[in-house]
This record gives structure tokens, sequence and C-alpha cells, in this order.
């Protein structure tokens, strides 16, 4: 077994992201948009409850009507 393959079994573990649906114009359509962090990469949380929590502030602070959901990856 070769240190790649190995590590990504080792390292293999639940991670979470928040989607954001954001309202179209219309009104009839959301678009999914995957949130990103500081460094544009895909923002993942290690726990669930941790991602729940974010998305929670997300959508109290949320003006615009858009709606956000935690998805396990």
């Amino acid at each position: 077994m070769t240190n790649t393959i190995f590590y990504s079994i080792i390292m293999k573990k639940n991670m979470y992201v928040i989607i954001k649906h954001v309202k179209m114009n219309d009104n009839r359509k959301r678009l999914p948009v995957v949130l990103l962090n500081a460094d544009t990469e895909i923002w993942e949380f290690e726990t669930l409850e941790e991602a729940k929590k974010m998305k929670e502030i997300f959508e109290t602070n949320s003006d615009s009507g858009h709606e956000y959901e935690v998805k396990k990856i």
C-alpha cells in the first residue's frame, strides 16, 4: 500500500458544507451556491453542530430571504 492511499484512508472523515440558496429575481427559482472561506476554498466544517451553528447565524442575518442548508460531503 502506498503512502498516498494509506493517508487517504486515515484522513477520510465526515465533513460538512453550507449551501446558500440564492433567491432569484423571479422569486420562483433559487440558485444553490457552496460557501467559500477567506482563501476562496470550499468552507468545510468538521462537525455537524459547527455547520448548523454557522447556518443559523447566516439565516438570522439574512435580510434578502436566502435560505441555507448543511450538506454532508
